[in-house]
């Protein structure tokens, strides 16, 4: 049951509308000055308020002006007033009073009908505004929400408009693009992708044809012009039509999944280099041994060979000590460096692989 209070200096009235109001079901409490009805306010608060503005010791208008700025009625003001007024009330005086909250005014003398409608209306609209605030407080909720969720996640997200213009960035990994989260809105996409329109327009006609891509690995250029690998993925964006109204980029950094790629990558050529080099060693160290071993025997009988035939094994021990020189290099590469050969074509630098 609806609870009404009614603050007049008049019993009659008091009994007039008591008896109209509990017929229709409401239940009447009565003040009969303006702080005997701010007294009840904070010992059971009304649904609605019927305030008359002619009182001798505070007028309406000062009872309602008290209601309304002192701290202890703060979490009432959602209570609307009706104000019993008399004929000659002026215009001005009406729009004040609506501006300070009054939600509506009632002529003296009224008929029970005329009372029972305004009564009706004020509480139907007042509980549609209490819903219609409870809604907006319990979107702003989610919106906020969902603000904060967007903006903690650590990767980057971005939206983009058809015009390819970002409308927003959430500043996820700003920490390698170097970009605030303001830079770039309303600034064209393209600029993180190093001008490439046509890799934009491919990612478009892709969603045209599925609406998503995962595992898009592109480059986007930070703030200080460096190429950051990114792993995103891409989504149509749609309104409550239904109609594409833009692109979502989710992304994170993966440089350093880059970076540990290419050294298990480099490990791995190393292991084959290093595997190869033993392989190498072992095959040509076999038969250069006994090479060496009897050269070097040759060149210790000196007298029975003359000078050119001398000088003939001299360079056989030369060259075979360089390649068993070149083996033991092989064998100790701890980074490959390459270095070019013909053309194109590339080879190690054995030297410099040490």
């Amino acid at each position: 049951m609806k609870k009404i209070l009614l603050i007049d200096d008049n019993p009659d009235i008091h009994l007039m509308i008591k008896f109209v109001l509990e017929k229709s079901g409401y239940e009447l409490v009565s003040a009969y000055s303006g702080d005997e009805g701010l007294a009840k306010f904070l010992d059971l608060p009304p649904d609605l308020v019927i305030l008359d503005n002619m009182m001798p010791q505070k007028s309406g208008e000062e009872t309602f002006h008290e209601f309304m700025h002192d701290p202890r009625y703060q979490h009432l003001h959602q209570i609307p007033f009706i104000m019993l007024t008399a004929k000659q009330t002026s215009n001005q005086q009406i729009k004040d009073l609506l501006r300070q909250g009054m939600a509506a005014f009632l002529y003296k003398p009224f008929g029970q009908r005329e009372l029972l409608n305004v009564i009706q209306n004020i509480l139907t609209t007042h509980e549609i505004q209490i819903q219609r605030q409870d809604l907006m407080e319990a979107i702003k909720e989610a919106k906020d929400f969902l603000k904060k969720l967007v903006e903690n996640i650590p990767n980057a997200l971005f939206i983009v408009t058809n015009s390819g213009m970002i409308s927003f960035y959430n500043g996820g990994n700003r920490d390698v693009l170097k970009y605030a989260d303001q830079d770039l809105i309303n600034q064209p996409f393209i600029k993180l992708l190093g001008s490439s329109s046509a890799l934009l327009q491919q990612i478009r006609t892709t969603l045209d044809q599925k609406e998503k891509i995962n595992n898009l690995e592109i480059n986007l250029t930070s703030k200080n012009g460096i190429l950051v690998p990114f792993n995103m993925s891409v989504a149509l964006l749609k309104n409550e039509e239904n109609k594409k109204v833009g692109m979502i980029f989710i992304g994170t950094d993966v440089s350093e999944i880059k970076r540990l790629e290419q050294q298990l990558v480099e490990k791995e050529k190393l292991a084959m280099l290093t595997e190869t080099a033993i392989a190498v060693n072992h095959e040509i160290n076999n038969p250069l041994s006994p090479i060496l071993g009897n050269v070097q025997l040759l060149l210790q009988q000196k007298d029975r060979f003359d000078q050119p035939t001398y000088h003939r094994l001299e360079a056989i021990q030369r060259n075979a000590l360089r390649i068993q020189e070149i083996t033991d290099k092989l064998r100790k590469i701890k980074r490959p460096v390459q270095k070019s050969y013909l053309g194109d074509t590339k080879m190690l630098d054995i030297h410099e692989s040490n």
